[in-house]
């Protein structure tokens, strides 16, 4: 056997152990989090966990009189631009939530440089990724801290869970960070049954 392989074997070994520590945290957090009957609703902009499709509309169209929200992604999605030096470089925040029973229940975010484009490649998700990382901190700076997992399909992602309100923040391709929010208390489990 040559002289690198085991060294190459305890390093596998050791990043796979690395790996269920890290997630076996996340689990562990998850569960405690949830039990302890603490409401984290808030997501951003006014916008919060419960609030109704009718809310979320009216809510909207509001921030768009003043300015600030607008038509998103393929008319499907809601923008607002990141242009007060919240990140590195000008941006858009393209969101819509997900309602159980009319209720919003999650949120799905993407985060783009405006500027993106192959041959910019300091505008590349790689680069904005710890950006946002450093946005979230301080749009969510009360709490538990955001944990680091790898994971082998999505790479490195981080996970925040305070109550019942989970964010996931990963990098999705070359041009977006996408952000995933989650009221757990609502969130199913593969069988179909709540959390909780």
């Amino acid at each position: 056997m040559k002289p690198g392989i085991p060294l190459i074997l305890l390093i596998t070994y050791l990043l796979a152990g690395c790996m269920d520590l890290q997630f076996e945290r996340y689990k562990s957090l998850m569960k405690r989090e949830v039990a302890s009957g603490v409401h984290a609703d808030s997501l951003f902009f006014g916008i919060h966990f419960g609030m109704t499709s009718k809310q979320f509309f009216a809510h909207c169209w509001e921030m768009n009189k003043k300015g600030l929200f607008t038509d998103g992604q393929s008319n499907t999605a809601v923008l607002y631009r990141l242009n007060n030096h919240e990140l590195k470089h000008p941006a858009s925040l393209n969101f819509y939530p997900s309602f159980t029973h009319n209720k919003i229940s999650g949120m799905r975010a993407t985060f783009e440089y405006d500027g993106w484009a192959p041959w910019n490649k300091h505008l590349w998700a790689d680069s904005l990724l710890p950006d946002v990382l450093a946005l979230y901190k301080k749009w969510y700076s009360t709490g538990n801290p955001f944990l680091t997992i790898s994971d082998k399909e999505r790479g490195t992602i981080y996970v925040k869970v305070d109550g019942n309100r989970r964010i996931i923040i990963g990098r999705y391709d070359d041009m977006l960070v996408k952000v995933d929010y989650t009221d757990l208390l609502t969130a199913k489990t593969e069988d179909g049954h709540a959390t909780k």
